[in-house]
């Protein structure tokens, strides 16, 4: 029997905090150890990366969670397409308005207006981004482009992403596809997006028993997974490791998504705001990031801290950073698009 959709989750709410949380604390120790020399800092975080899984596992999630009703229901496909351009596109224009922005005064030069004009588009590609963190949206936008099939046709929607999971499989496990060919079309990190639409599947179709334990068995998973990688028994970059955490993050979904519809859940306020800003503090941590250290520079304190405190520094700068843009530039911004008036409670699903 369907079950329906609990009207909050915000325990996905605060694991895409974390997700977004474990990839600052990824690239803020990477950043460290370029500028200051941090190998063993960088070391311990190396799995943080992880993160990005996460967030695909969620995302797949979410958008068969949230739209579930809508498969099959073409007149819907119009408020689809919409919300999931206004959730993505304005916040990261302006991210990427930001970041050209310091490459110039920065003497890094302008982009090209054809390199600009394809990361500005998100469109499936191999070339480089100007905003590096983005190469994500690419495969985010593919996803929902392939999911709208889905909303048009149940039959043909799914003969498209039994081709996708193909595709993505065949890539996974033979070096078939030319190199003009763009990576989001068959990348493993697909895979995640499938993990996490199982798992939206299964909490639609009944109830999942001590979702607790579930989420502790997740948790157990991932966080052996990320030990493995750390301890170099796991490489985090290779086609097996978007199962060795994408899994585990299935898991763990499930776990929350079930404890949160049965109220065995309660979220730490700090988490749920964190959750709520993890998108800005996403595609802006590395404006961030390049900021603090600019004013740690400037102040001459990057001299002067050892490398623990400025990692926690830069660390607290991106997720306030983060904060802050998320509510004063990603919520009222999409306010303005949506053309609503008056404050927006945004869902916690990402919608």
């Amino acid at each position: 029997m369907q079950r329906d959709a609990p009207r909050k989750l915000t325990g996905i709410e605060a694991g895409r905090g974390v997700a977004a949380t474990l990839v600052l604390l990824y690239h803020v120790a990477r950043y460290l150890d370029n500028a200051a020399g941090a190998p063993r800092l960088r070391d311990v975080f190396a799995f943080g990366h992880a993160g990005v899984d996460f967030f695909f596992v969620i995302s797949g999630f979410i958008i068969l969670f949230v739209h579930y009703d809508d498969v099959g229901a073409p007149g819907r496909l119009g408020r689809y397409v919409g919300r999931r351009f206004t959730r993505l596109m304005p916040t990261y224009w302006v991210a990427l308005a930001l970041t050209i922005a310091m490459h110039i005064t920065g003497r890094q030069g302008a982009p090209s207006l054809a390199d600009l004009a394809l990361s500005a588009s998100l469109l499936p590609s191999n070339q480089e981004m100007v905003l590096g963190i983005a190469w994500t949206l690419r495969f985010e936008v593919l996803f929902y482009g392939l999911f709208c099939v889905l909303i048009v046709s149940r039959s043909g929607g799914l003969a498209v992403l039994a081709l996708w999971l193909l595709a993505t499989v065949l890539g996974a496990v033979a070096d078939v596809y030319p190199g003009w060919v763009p990576v989001p079309f068959y990348g493993a990190y697909n895979l995640e997006f499938f993990l996490g639409m199982a798992a939206a599947y299964m909490l639609r179709s009944g109830t999942v028993p001590r979702p607790r334990l579930v989420l502790a068995v997740g948790l157990a998973l991932f966080c052996a997974a990320a030990v493995f990688e750390d301890v170099h028994l796991l490489d985090g970059y290779g086609n097996a490791a978007r199962l060795a955490y994408g899994i585990p993050g299935a898991i763990i979904v499930l776990g929350i998504a079930e404890a949160d519809r049965q109220s065995l859940l309660r979220v730490p306020a700090v988490l749920r705001a964190v959750g709520a800003a993890s998108y800005s503090i996403y595609i802006f941590q590395f404006i961030c990031i390049g900021t603090a250290w600019q004013v740690l520079l400037a102040t001459r304190l990057a001299h002067v801290l050892p490398v623990g405190v400025a990692f926690v520094v830069l660390a607290s700068a991106v997720l306030v950073g983060g904060v802050v843009m998320s509510r004063c530039v990603e919520h009222p911004l999409m306010r303005l698009v949506r053309g609503r008036r008056g404050a927006v409670r945004l869902r916690p699903t990402g919608e």
